[in-house]
């Protein structure tokens, strides 16, 4: 009788097939063996090039430029010969639509759906009449680079340091794509295309970021919730591709899709104050606590968006410009 330890890896009694099955048992399972370790590595290779892409090129993301004073660069320009400046500095205008069927996604970004979603009018405006602009030296390159690029956010405490775009007709083109245009599961932060930063700027701009578990992009969002932290780090940066600005918190809302009459991430603008102190009390209902700080009509304010701890579940911190 054959020992059975010598034929341990096939299955059942096999140790008592005949030698012929037992040879045909051995090739069919070697070949199951490849094909696992075929399909295994076939998974494996993106997902590590995914994880490779988010850790170590941040997503897709580029870093934040180095401020130049427009002196500077004036000097720099001279010495070196004539510079290509991109198109658009010449004003960039943003034409407001209402969403259609492919923003219909409640997913990590904080962004709402296209049913919940308000559709102001786009502002009418004669571009002939509007002033030319220069894009801040820092942003050139990377507007040359990627021309849906309309701003920089920087919230330092909360590790956000990331590149703002913004794509009319198409809201959630970057909702999985990096700065680069490449596939990127934490996406970039959007402007929502209901927006505008100029000619006129709409009252309330909101940017959406996914709330991701290795912190990045608004993955650290959430330490807004506590108010010692909001104490120390009450102010933040966010420029337009034209000018620098600071920001101080106004409010931390928690709230759920569907639960507002009025929700925040419907407020774009206000045809009178009538209407903008309706739509900003309805958003200071849902504050965590008191921040102390309070806006006014004419206040430019900046709502920064992402989802809680489910995806119905909406995170949003509200602030103003610093005059």
């Amino acid at each position: 009788m054959p020992k059975k330890g010598r034929y341990a890896h096939l299955k059942g009694s096999s140790a008592y097939y005949p030698f012929g099955a037992r040879t045909t048992l051995r090739k069919r399972q070697r070949r199951h063996v490849v094909l696992l370790r075929v399909v295994g590595l076939v998974l494996f290779v993106p997902v590590a090039a995914l994880v490779i892409r988010q850790v170590a090129f941040r997503g897709g993301q580029p870093r934040k430029p180095e401020s130049v004073p427009f002196s500077a660069y004036a000097e720099t320009a001279e010495n070196s010969g004539p510079v290509a400046t991109p198109a658009a500095d010449a004003p960039v205008t943003v034409t407001v639509r209402p969403a259609d069927s492919a923003a219909e996604n409640a997913g990590l970004s904080g962004m709402p759906s296209t049913a919940e979603a308000s559709k102001p009018a786009a502002p009418d405006s004669d571009s002939a009449n509007k002033p030319a602009r220069q894009i801040l030296p820092q942003y050139q390159e990377l507007y040359q680079e990627n021309p849906d690029m309309v701003g920089w956010l920087t919230v330092e405490a909360a590790g956000i340091d990331y590149p703002v775009v913004q794509t009319p007709g198409d809201n959630e083109y970057y909702l999985r794509r990096g700065f680069d245009g490449l596939y990127s599961m934490a996406g970039t932060l959007f402007l929502d295309e209901q927006c505008s930063l100029y000619d006129p700027a709409t009252a309330n701009w909101i940017i959406y970021g996914h709330n991701m578990n290795d912190g990045s992009m608004f993955g650290q969002l959430a330490l807004y919730e506590e108010e010692s932290f909001y104490q120390e780090h009450p102010t933040f940066s966010f420029d337009t591709l034209y000018e620098e600005m600071e920001f101080e918190i106004v409010a931390v809302i928690y709230t759920k899709l569907g639960s507002d009459s009025l929700p925040y991430y419907t407020f774009f603008d206000a045809s009178d104050k009538t209407e903008w102190q309706q739509r900003y009390d309805a958003v200071m209902q849902r504050e965590l606590y008191d921040t102390g700080v309070e806006a006014q009509y004419g206040d430019q304010l900046l709502t920064l968006s992402t989802c809680g701890d489910t995806n119905e579940d909406r995170l949003a911190v509200i602030a103003k410009r610093i005059r």
